[in-house]
């Protein structure tokens, strides 16, 4: 997936290396997205784990909203 201004391009395969990777469940992404869980809760007990910076998660949420 490519978030660049503001459009989202999904493509199959590995095209270059990501600015963040977020691994999640789908229970506790659905439930972060719908404002039902936190975050910062998913991230202390390792629901959601990410490699990046976390200012991008943030970016990333806001496409959902």
């Amino acid at each position: 997936m490519d978030i660049r201004d503001n459009k989202l391009q999904i493509r199959d395969g590995f095209h270059c290396k990501p600015d963040i990777r977020i691994t999640v469940d789908s229970k506790t992404w659905i439930g972060i997205v719908a404002k039902e869980k936190n975050v910062v809760a998913a991230l202390l007990t390792r629901k959601l784990r990410i490699k990046g910076n976390p200012k991008l998660l943030m970016k990333f949420e806001r496409c959902f909203s």
